[in-house]
């Protein structure tokens, strides 16, 4: 089984900052990049992703979308781009490039009229994906930075996965996969994007069916055992893995593997998006033993 630990959201190269979480109660929300290329769908604005009433449960962070959010978490709204350059949140030009699609998110209020269905697009490391033969049973498990709204802690946390069905590679199959999983705002879901090497990957229904974990879907609350990076007050970027990883993992830098001595290795990685590695029967019991102890931490939302 091939295991992809794959990078999506908010960063300090897209955006500037970190999406937010309470570390108290383990709740975050996801914060999709800024995007204005044209040859991806731009039918999301910031402003059009409604957040639940009083979700964090706090007046300073009370917002109806993740605009408003944006404005009183950073206190102003400039965006920062990939390019360095900056803009306004509220930029009609701009659209959050919402990637992965694993369904509602459980902080989303329900009934926005969006199209918010169960995918997940990649263009621009697509030729990694591809050589490295992710495809039908590889597994994503998105992970992204979260920073608290309360203190300094921040790190890279698992937030949700998807198990693939299938790769789709062109636009036509893209259009009737549209209809099947409710990806009419899905970014990826254009022509022009098809016209240069772009796929479109689909759920399977269950991930793990004897532990009743769907094929998709998000992580109710962070919590520690979610927490990818080492530590949660120094460099987010330096992960802590089970051994099985030790050396395996593609993208992550050669030479800053050390081995624990114990069960445990940690590496040391850049901005890389797509990280593969091909789990041995130690690294599948790992990734069964990390959803087993989140059983009671798996959001039942649709998509």
């Amino acid at each position: 089984m091939k295991l992809v630990l794959s990078r999506k959201g908010f960063d300090t190269g897209s955006s500037g900052c970190f999406s937010p979480y309470d570390h108290h109660s383990g709740r975050y929300i996801w914060f999709p990049i800024p995007e204005k290329k044209n040859h991806y769908s731009n039918t999301i604005n910031y402003a059009d992703v409604r957040i639940k009433e009083d979700y964090f449960n706090n007046p300073k962070y009370e917002a109806g979308n993740l605009s408003e959010l944006y404005k009183r978490l950073l206190g102003h709204n400039r965006i920062k781009m990939g390019n360095s350059k900056a803009c306004s949140i509220d930029d009609v030009g701009l659209s959050a490039h919402f990637d992965p699609m694993l369904g509602e998110p459980p902080w989303m209020e329900r009934g926005s009229g969006l199209k918010i269905g169960k995918g997940f697009g990649q263009s621009n490391a697509a030729p990694h994906l591809l050589k490295q033969e992710v495809g039908a049973g590889s597994v994503f498990l998105f992970f992204g930075g979260f920073k608290s709204i309360h203190n300094h802690y921040s790190g890279h946390y698992f937030y949700g996965w998807m198990k693939v069905k299938e790769r789709i590679d062109n636009y036509d199959k893209a259009l009737q996969a549209a209809e099947e999983y409710n990806l009419g705002d899905h970014p990826h879901l254009t022509e022009s994007a098809f016209q240069k090497l772009n796929f479109i990957y689909t759920p399977e229904e269950w991930l793990f069916e004897d532990l009743e974990v769907p094929g998709c879907g998000y992580f109710t609350a962070l919590n520690d055992s979610l927490l990818l990076s080492r530590s949660k007050d120094r460099n987010k970027s330096e992960w802590l893995l089970p051994k099985c990883f030790y050396k395996q993992l593609t993208q992550a830098y050669k030479n800053s593997w050390v081995d624990l001595g114990d069960d445990f290795c940690t590496v040391k990685t850049g901005r890389g998006q797509e990280y593969v590695t091909e789990l041995s029967s130690a690294g599948e019991a790992w990734l069964r033993q990390l959803f087993k102890r989140n059983a009671d931490n798996i959001s039942a939302a649709d998509g």
